[in-house]
């Protein structure tokens, strides 16, 4: 897996839409990298995915069945991305 060859974290990171800090950090399970590039429109197969991607409502149902924890999510209040480091 590219992740850890890479020593990657995946996470979802949540924003607050009112003041753009960083509120919250979500690790994610497991990571499928073809089926997030399918998810949230990579175009290109051969990318990563280390960059930040936005998460939208309708994204929420597939980001789920990855997660290590629930959500609250609240769309009216934050912005959420799948977001990767290096640790």
């Amino acid at each position: 897996m590219i992740d850890t060859i890479f020593n990657v974290r995946r996470y979802i990171a949540e924003y607050s839409e009112e003041t753009e800090e960083l509120t919250a950090e979500y690790d994610l399970a497991s990571f499928d990298l073809v089926r997030f590039q399918a998810e949230l429109n990579e175009p290109n197969s051969e990318d990563p995915m280390f960059d930040c991607y936005p998460i939208q409502e309708i994204n929420v149902i597939f980001i789920e069945h990855y997660m290590s924890h629930k959500i609250s999510w609240d769309f009216n209040k934050n912005s959420y991305f799948v977001e990767a480091h290096c640790i």
